[in-house]
């Protein structure tokens, strides 16, 4: 029998979206992710899974890595933390467009009590995306060459990263030394700035950063910090606890501008004592600054990021949630053609 053209061209489509699908996150992968539901938690923890382990295996694996992790066992006061070795699920990709992964640095993230996870989760949803946790050190017993796979798999899966707010920036992950940082914990800044630089990287997700998120995700791009606004900024407003305008700068994708009132500011919360350094020419392009001079707001030069020193997710106000909502806008209109489409 003649073949048709028509044949040839399904033939060959057919084939197209096999390969696709495999060069994506397919057969050729060393771990998969699965999702955690732990009883407490607002949303499940995202698990990679070896190839030769089950998911309670890696769940296992991970918590007794945890125990070996000095500066880690601080962060839960030296106690391991008490979970579920159950409820798992494998990480599919229905709906892949609308998902975030949440950066969690501290262990209250993991419980129902979390107000930021509560407020992202609920703000995400209401344009109806699903969100999802890191845990901290998600690659502990990872080999390099899982490791690797994990953070592509995370860029590729995700197409929105969230880095919350938190402890202080280890000092000599950008190369000074400590004086006047508080509680850091080397071990899982390090891992946040691998995990951050490789999305980024990658540019097939937009991250969007609050507070010590905004500060290691700079970190992670080169920039330094300021270690602390009150003593080494001259004249500084009032940053710890308290809520101030910010003047709001034109910037080639305006994720802020258009947010702004009428003479260019918006008033915003302050719950911090460091600040990043900016610096013009570099990835970032500044987008909003304090009276002081503080750097307030940055945007990825790409499009592809928006990093706020403040909390637009606890601001429980109208602005706060428009900011998240423009950071999903732009995720929308930014984001390359992705895998998921080819189906």
């Amino acid at each position: 029998m003649k073949t048709s053209f028509r044949d040839h061209l399904k033939s060959f489509l057919v084939g197209s979206i096999i390969l696709t699908a495999s060069l994506c996150w397919g057969d050729t992968s060393l771990i998969r992710l699965y999702e955690w539901h732990l009883e407490d938690s607002l949303a499940p923890l995202i698990l990679p899974v070896k190839s030769n382990e089950t998911p309670e295996q890696a769940a296992r694996r991970y918590i007794n890595e945890l125990s070996k992790k000095p500066d880690l066992m601080e962060l839960f006061s030296g106690l391991l933390p008490q979970v579920e070795y159950s409820k798992f699920k494998l990480l599919s990709d229905k709906n892949l467009e609308n998902r975030i992964l949440m950066i969690a640095n501290l262990p209250k993230d993991y419980g129902s009590k979390s107000l930021r996870v509560e407020r992202v989760q609920r703000i995400v949803g209401n344009a109806e995306h699903k969100s999802y946790i890191l845990p901290i050190n998600a690659n502990l017993g990872l080999t390099l060459s899982e490791y690797v796979d994990f953070k592509d798999q995370i860029a590729t899966r995700f197409p929105m990263l969230i880095a919350l707010g938190g402890d202080d920036v280890a000092t000599e992950t950008y190369h000074q030394e400590h004086t006047l940082a508080k509680m850091t914990a080397p071990t899982r800044d390090r891992f946040e700035i691998e995990i951050i630089k490789s999305y980024i990287q990658k540019e097939q997700g937009f991250i969007l950063a609050f507070c010590r998120g905004s500060q290691i995700a700079s970190v992670a791009l080169g920039y330094k910090l300021i270690q602390d606004v009150p003593i080494l900024v001259e004249n500084s407003i009032p940053h710890a606890n308290d809520w101030h305008q910010i003047r709001v700068l034109d910037t080639p994708h305006s994720l802020l501008k258009s947010l702004a009132n009428t003479t260019g500011f918006m008033t915003v919360n302050s719950l911090h004592h460091q600040s990043v350094r900016y610096y013009p020419g570099g990835p970032l392009v500044l987008a909003a600054v304090s009276s002081d001079g503080v750097t307030e707001a940055t945007e990825l030069r790409n499009g592809l990021g928006l990093l706020t020193q403040f909390h637009p997710e606890l601001m429980d106000n109208d602005l706060g949630s428009k900011i998240i909502y423009r950071a999903i806008q732009q995720k929308n209109k930014v984001l390359p053609v992705r895998c998921q489409r080819v189906f």
